[in-house]
Parts: structure tokens; C-alpha cells; sequence
């Protein structure tokens, strides 16, 4: 069978049309060079050179012959390098996950920032809820995700990316939507618009246990599969609603976001699964906590 070797002597050859200059290009001999054509030609059964005293040239089955050769070795080349890029994690597919309040606003900049520092990793995203994310990262359907969560199971890196500070949401034409800022304390008596628990239980028992803490009483509690329908509620005049950062949307103007004093001690977290492709969830963790860290500065007051 034809090697590499041979295939990289002869394209050198007609890169020369000279087995000297040929020879002297790869660091062989002469008789090497010559003594390797041969053998190619006794392989594939015809000339590939026509020799006469004054030069050399490739024969058309030659011509055929290196025409592939500069095909193979160059996908040899990019094979070899795009190897040592995913070894290196540098051309790595990376799934993550995220929970759909981050994907509005903290997503689309962490992507960003990985595009300049990483721009060959190619990152799919799947929005799901915090404990879905787990038990994908667990069954090694997610290489990362952006959910709240404390800790993690085994065999799971944890990143903690913020502490997010609470808002009352409320609608426009509301007595507190002039306020400025509010208290927990401040909607006591009203109807509150939550996700269900079983999308994050954490997440839930922490807002009933704020709520609790700063002795106010929802009149009952509306549930909301998710952030769209939260918010829609809200500009509806259903409920009101105590939210994180991450669903604090400025630029509605049927919803007004009041900062409140407390913030989320249930942290949002980068986790991610140790076999992960090392320099994709490097780049992903590097954009993260910075993005995260310059979202939380803009936030007026805070």
C-alpha cells in the first residue's frame, strides 16, 4: 500500500521536477528518492515519471497521482490539527443549559465574550429548568449550565456567579409603582404570581421563606409556568410578584421593578461536568463571571 511518506516525496518532486533538488528539499539521498518512485510505480503498475538526460516530468498517471496526494496530505493537515484542537478543548462543541431568566439578558453576553476569547467553540444552547439541568449534566447530556442551586451532586463542578438582588414587580398604575423602592413587608395582602415549585423547589421555598421573614401575607398565590407568564400577569393587574435580577425588564413599560433590600441567597451557579472539554468551559467561565459581575455593577443603587 502507499504511504504518507511516499505521497509527501512526490509531490516534493513535482513541486522540483529534479530528484537533486527534490532529494536535497527532503534531506534524503538521491538513490532514496529514486528507489521510492520505483516502488510506487510497481505498486500502481505504471510510469510516473518520464526521465530523459535533460529533465523530468510527471507522466498523466503522475499528474492523477499527486493531484490526490495534495488533496490527502492537506486533509491529513487539518485533520491533525482540529485533533489537537479538541484534545485542547479549542474546537470543542459545548451544550449548555440555562434557566430562561438568563438567557434573556446574562446569555447572550456571556456568548459574546466567548466568541472573542474562544471563537472556534461551537456552544448549543438549551433553556431548562435548574434541576433538569442537573440531572442532564449528570446523564452527560449537558456539558454546563446557568441554574440556581447551593451545591451539586457528585461529580459536578460548581462556579458561583452572583447573589442576585430582589425586586417587586409590580404594575404600572400601581400605589407603589411611583415609590422609587419598596419592602417585602409593602405587598402584604396581595395576590402573588409564582412559578410553580416543582420547576426549582429551592428557589420557590427561598422567596416563601423572604416573604415570610418580612411578615407579609399573600392574599394566594397564582402560579405561572414561567418568566413570560409571570411578567404578563403582573402587567395584567392579577398579582404582584418578588423577583430576582435576572427577570427585571426595563424596557416594558406595563411592569415596574422596585429594588428591594434582600437579595437571593440561593446563588446562580455555573456547573458544569469535570470530563467537560477543558479550554471551552474555561472560556465559558471566564466570560461568565465577568459578565455577571459587570451585570450586577450596572444595576442603579446597588
Amino acid at each position: 500500500m502507499m504511504n504518507i511518506r511516499d505521497l509527501q516525496y512526490l509531490v516534493v518532486f513535482a513541486d522540483e521536477l529534479s530528484f537533486s533538488r527534490a532529494a536535497d528539499r527532503l534531506n534524503i539521498s538521491q538513490p532514496t528518492l529514486s528507489l521510492t518512485v520505483k516502488r510506487l510505480e510497481q505498486l500502481l503498475g505504471g510510469r510516473l515519471i518520464e526521465r530523459t538526460t535533460r529533465r523530468s516530468q510527471l507522466t498523466r498517471a503522475g499528474e492523477t497521482l499527486v493531484e490526490g496526494a495534495r488533496q490527502v496530505l492537506a486533509d491529513l493537515e487539518r485533520l491533525e490539527a482540529a485533533t489537537r484542537d479538541a484534545a485542547a478543548g479549542r474546537t470543542a462543541a459545548i451544550r449548555v443549559g440555562s434557566v430562561n431568566p438568563a438567557m434573556r439578558l446574562l446569555v447572550p453576553r456571556v456568548l459574546r465574550a466567548m466568541r472573542e476569547q474562544a471563537p472556534d467553540v461551537r456552544v448549543t444552547l438549551h433553556p431548562s429548568s435548574s434541576h433538569t439541568q442537573l440531572r442532564h449534566l449528570i446523564d452527560g447530556q449537558l456539558d454546563a449550565g446557568i441554574l440556581r442551586s447551593h451545591d451539586a451532586p457528585a461529580g459536578l463542578a460548581v462556579e458561583p456567579l452572583m447573589h442576585e438582588p430582589l425586586y417587586a414587580a409590580v404594575p404600572r398604575g400601581h400605589p407603589l409603582a411611583g415609590a422609587g423602592a419598596s419592602a417585602i413587608a409593602d405587598l402584604d395582602g396581595q395576590d402573588f404570581i409564582m412559578a410553580p415549585r416543582e420547576r426549582n423547589p429551592a428557589f420557590y421555598d427561598e422567596l416563601i421563606r423572604l416573604v415570610s421573614e418580612a411578615r407579609c401575607s399573600p392574599r394566594r398565590i397564582i402560579e405561572a409556568a414561567d418568566m413570560w407568564a409571570q411578567l404578563a400577569l403582573v402587567a395584567a393587574g392579577t398579582g404582584v410578584a418578588v423577583l430576582p435580577l435576572l427577570f427585571v425588564d426595563r424596557d416594558r413599560d406595563d411592569v415596574v421593578f422596585l429594588p428591594l433590600a434582600q437579595e437571593l441567597t440561593l446563588p446562580l451557579v455555573l456547573v458544569y461536568a469535570h470530563d467537560s472539554p477543558s479550554a471551552a468551559v474555561s472560556a465559558l467561565l471566564d466570560a461568565a463571571r465577568a459578565e455577571a459581575a459587570r451585570l450586577l455593577s450596572e444595576e442603579p443603587g446597588r
